[in-house]
């Protein structure tokens, strides 16, 4: 079974609907049983509540999957995309401004808030520790794909870690003004707090993209150019439909009503 650790502006979103589209109701966006946010992260007794609904699941992914906790049953495969952290926490904050409408949010304030910094590290060891992050992901030998070479990592993915990945995507959660992003990148004050902020996101994705992503293109071999091109050329930007439409109709006619009783107190499964 898959288990995808979703980092915020990584392309986590995409990947996503690859899962739901591959998988269709054995996919799970999951969350912790007992509350979204204020609580714990996904735990081995949530799946274990999440397995009785879905009894020939696949794949789960969410916010909420972390890399530091007890998911360690055989049988489990995780995976996560990393994207350059400077980037990501700029595209962050973006999103906080134009989607979650904090027009007044100032950047310099935001910036100093714990969750905004070493976001990478901290979803994938609990605290914002290069080493014990490189731990965890050489011990459960983490896949991590880089959002800045989508495409590859999805051609990656496919051959090393599950080959019955319906990989034909179409872009999703797309920022379509990047304007606050690119300034906050160019100038040289907040490009300086960002910095500051992601220090230790900076030497894990430094790990990855030098030390631990070219080990996937070793691995795949010398036709991984030429196979990106034509999964270019003749994918169908598309998911599947019928796949997707299958996943939305179980998670919310089944799962999330399951989840509110339960964090109602109410036990059903």
């Amino acid at each position: 079974m898959l288990v995808f650790i979703h980092i915020n502006k990584t392309g986590g979103t995409t990947v996503t609907h690859i899962l739901r589209s591959s998988y269709g109701p054995h996919h799970c966006q999951v969350e912790p049983w007992q509350a979204r946010w204020t609580g714990p992260p996904f735990s081995a007794q949530d799946l274990q509540r999440v397995r009785k609904i879905y009894p020939r699941l696949k794949s789960i992914a969410g916010h909420r999957i972390v890399g530091h906790v007890d998911l360690e049953e055989p049988g489990l495969t995780y995976l996560t995309f990393m994207r350059n952290p400077l980037k990501s926490a700029a595209s962050r904050f973006q999103s906080k401004v134009q989607v979650a409408k904090k027009k007044g949010l100032l950047f310099e304030e935001w910036i100093q808030r714990d969750w905004t910094r070493n976001h990478h590290t901290k979803q994938i060891a609990g605290v914002d520790d290069v080493n014990e992050a490189i731990r965890v992901i050489r011990d459960k030998n983490i896949f991590v794909g880089l959002a800045e070479r989508f495409d590859e990592s999805l051609v990656l993915m496919k051959a090393l870690v599950a080959n019955d990945l319906r990989i034909s995507y179409k872009p999703v959660n797309v920022a379509h003004d990047r304007r606050l992003a690119s300034d906050l990148l160019e100038t040289q004050s907040t490009r300086r707090l960002l910095i500051d902020a992601q220090k230790v996101d900076l030497e894990l994705y430094d790990y990855v993209e030098n030390e631990l992503y070219p080990t996937y293109r070793d691995a795949y071999g010398p036709s991984l150019e030429a196979d990106v091109q034509r999964h270019r050329e003749t994918q169908s930007n598309s998911f599947s439909h019928w796949n997707r439409s299958l996943s939305r109709l179980k998670h919310y006619l089944v799962y999330e009503p399951l989840l509110r009783s339960g964090r109602a107190g109410i036990r059903l499964v």
